[in-house]
């Protein structure tokens, strides 16, 4: 099934119109439809988002192809002088390629191995750039028989957990991964609680090659102005200082769904 056809099947049985799915997916209703038709493809890292919204496993929004696959790897077992791996007693092993598994024992030891051996081969057999190729890997390899057994995401210390911490004196701001003690100007500050925005914010979020641009429409005055805007994922912050009298915009590069956040002095924290 090519990807279009994945997208509109895993948008319809979650219930989401073309507006709907792209409002989620920070692009137009356009973008959804030319990836439906076959017009246009997502990104790699535009299908991990797709996936996590639609809830439904990246592998399926990957176009794969339909023929068996080495489960360490992903590499397709039709790529010439592709062969079968081995188990101690020299038979083959089918669920594994010979460049992965020799004589009952793995050759490489961890995902970031692979994906760099794999990487060249990749770019070589496909039309992807080095950072397409990496992003795919590190999507599909984690739904493969050696690794899904793998917990890759740590939830004790998942980014998006973290608190927010904004002294008023000085406007320091402070983020820590889970709540802890801050003291700054002689205050002790408390956690900020994100509110969901009803209006009170109106930003514009676009996302195009990967890269999410935020733009919020506010008068930043010295009295009421936003300091930052922050971008969190599971395991990365990113978080951009604002300041009276500049435009109220951002940009980060994304890796994989997160969350966005501003905050203001009227407003508080606010997350998008």
């Amino acid at each position: 099934m090519r990807v279009g056809e994945a997208i509109q099947n895993a948008r319809k049985q979650a219930g989401y119109t073309q507006e709907q799915l792209a409002a989620k997916v920070y692009v137009t209703r356009q973008a959804v439809s030319r990836w439906e038709n076959g017009e246009s493809e997502p990104s790699i890292d535009m299908r991990k988002l797709l996936a996590t919204v639609l809830d439904v496993p990246v592998a399926d929004l990957l176009d794969l192809p339909d023929v068996p696959s080495c489960q360490c790897c992903g590499a397709p077992f039709d790529v010439p002088n592709m062969s079968f791996g081995t188990n101690a007693d020299g038979t083959e092993n089918p669920d594994y390629c010979i460049w992965c598994y020799k004589d009952g024992e793995f050759t490489g030891q961890g995902i970031d191995e692979i994906i760099e051996r794999n990487v060249p081969y990749l770019v070589q057999a496909t039309d992807y750039s080095e950072e397409e190729a990496v992003s795919f890997m590190g999507a599909l390899l984690p739904t493969l028989k050696r690794w899904s057994a793998v917990e890759n995401r740590n939830v004790a210390a998942n980014l998006k957990r973290g608190c927010f911490y904004v002294c008023p004196t000085c406007g320091n701001v402070v983020w820590s991964a889970g709540e802890t003690v801050v003291n700054c100007c002689g205050n002790a500050l408390s956690p900020l609680t994100p509110a969901k925005n009803t209006g009170v914010i109106d930003a514009t979020v676009d996302t195009e090659a990967g890269l999410m641009r935020v733009s919020i429409s506010h008068p930043m005055t010295k009295e009421d102005h936003l300091l930052f805007i922050a971008a969190v994922s599971d395991d990365l912050i990113r978080i951009k200082r604002l300041y009276p009298e500049q435009e109220a915009q951002a940009e980060f590069w994304m890796q994989g769904p997160c969350r966005l956040y501003v905050y203001g002095i009227g407003c508080g924290l606010v997350e998008l």
